[in-house]
């Protein structure tokens, strides 16, 4: 039977664009075209509600993520940014996730990631734009900048709901998302998150003849095995009395699968 991967990742999501009766225009960080040296990252999706960008350069500042935005009409629109300072929690000093956010090439006067430990919009000043601009996330440390998502309001009063339900209403409402999922269909079996364990058991329940869903949130399989994380796994394997308890794996070795560079067989 055939195995299905639903990859249930946001790389596709085309430049932001609001819906037609939307207030503002809502960038979702995981949307810009180039993400330059940011990474997107989902293992918070379910505190927060959505992915989000990670400034990940271990001390040396990462290249500007880029993208394209349209708006309804030209303008001055309030900016707002979605970010946090992630060593707040422990009232550490300097907010080491500090980043700028460009539009057209100017920095706005705001510097993100300095103020809260909690998820939170940032107030970002007003800007005057055209009906297109060119937004970028300048990273000025290279120390885990967050940045989960930039909102245009025209209503320069408008303040962004920090609320989960709040903002996953307006989520839907500014990027034309329906209120329910799109029915994905019926399986035997649905396996949740594309590790080695995940993987293998998908691959051994399709082998079995069943009709299978792994959802996967990242672009490659294999967890802490893959390429993302190099966590590989060792040690002795195919030992009595399950002398082929990890055979799966050792074929997704053999194959690459979990590597950025190297695209998985069907």
């Amino acid at each position: 039977m055939m195995l299905l991967w639903l990859l249930l990742s946001c790389f596709g999501v085309q430049a932001a664009s609001p819906a037609r009766k939307a207030p503002v225009v809502l960038l979702e960080a995981e949307q810009f075209a180039n993400l330059g040296g940011w990474l997107v990252d989902q293992q918070f999706m379910d505190q927060m509600g959505s992915p989000y960008l990670l400034a990940h350069g271990l001390g040396e500042p990462v290249r500007d993520a880029e993208t394209t935005v349209q708006f309804p009409a030209a303008g001055k629109y309030q900016v707002w940014v979605r970010t946090r300072d992630w060593v707040a929690p422990w009232k550490a000093p300097g907010a080491p996730g500090r980043f700028k956010v460009l539009v057209n090439g100017k920095a706005l006067n705001t510097t993100f990631g300095t103020e809260s430990a909690a998820w939170h919009w940032q107030d970002g000043g007003t800007v005057k734009v055209g009906r297109e601009a060119k937004i970028a996330l300048h990273d000025l440390t290279g120390f885990e900048g967050r940045c989960d998502a930039v909102l245009f309001s025209r209503d320069l009063s408008f303040t962004s709901p920090n609320d989960l339900p709040a903002l996953a209403a307006l989520r839907r409402e500014a990027l034309g998302l329906p209120k329910a999922p799109e029915d994905g269909g019926s399986y035997d079996l649905v396996v949740g998150g594309g590790g080695i364990a995940g993987t293998s058991a998908a691959i051994s329940a399709a082998r079995l003849g069943l009709r299978v869903a792994l959802l996967q949130d990242r672009p490659v399989l294999g967890g802490n095995n893959s390429s993302e994380v190099r966590v590989w796994l060792n040690g002795g394997i195919n030992l009595p009395p399950y002398q082929q308890h990890l055979d799966e794996m050792k074929q997704l070795m053999m194959q690459g699968v979990g590597r950025l560079d190297i695209k998985a067989a069907p």
